[in-house]
């Protein structure tokens, strides 16, 4: 019977691989935060903007999709 046991681990490369793959993913997540707050900002000055425009015409008609004729009838 053998006694001799053999530990089998990933070493040094499998710890720059895995070390590589979280930088990796948190730029990623990193981008994608920045990505979103900015598109976040952008609709809402678009939203303040269009407010604004109705606020200065009045009179104008109001484009609510929700006021809108009913699809149903």
């Amino acid at each position: 019977m053998n006694t001799t046991s053999v530990a089998v681990t990933a070493g040094m490369g499998g710890f720059l691989v895995l070390f590589g793959l979280m930088l990796a993913v948190w730029f990623l997540g990193r981008d994608m935060t920045r990505r979103l707050r900015r598109m976040r900002l952008v609709e809402e000055r678009r939203l303040r903007e269009s407010e604004e425009q109705q606020a200065r015409t009045p009179g104008a008609a109001q484009d609510d999709p929700q006021d809108g004729p009913d699809p149903l009838g």
